[in-house]
């Protein structure tokens, strides 16, 4: 079984490892991350990848706590995004 965390892995290698694969991660992740897992993003979830670089950092909160717990159960691992 593939869990979130395996597809991420997956992703991050792939993007860390080629270029062009790097580039499509960035100009559309869902389609990038579709042809290298062949897991399929619901349209309910949005993907945005950043890329840092020397002088840019990027910081990822968590889920606000005054989401659902429907809306936490989909974006953490009860659905496919990690």
């Amino acid at each position: 079984m593939t869990t979130a965390a395996d597809i991420r892995d997956c992703v991050l290698k792939r993007a860390a490892d080629d270029s062009d694969f790097r580039a499509r991660l960035l100009a559309d992740p869902k389609a990038a991350i579709a042809s290298e897992t062949g897991q399929t993003i619901p349209d309910s979830i949005k993907v945005v990848v950043h890329e840092d670089s020397a002088t840019t950092a990027h910081l990822v909160l968590p889920p606000s706590p005054a989401q659902s717990e429907e809306e936490l159960k989909q974006v953490s691992c009860g659905g496919f995004w990690w």
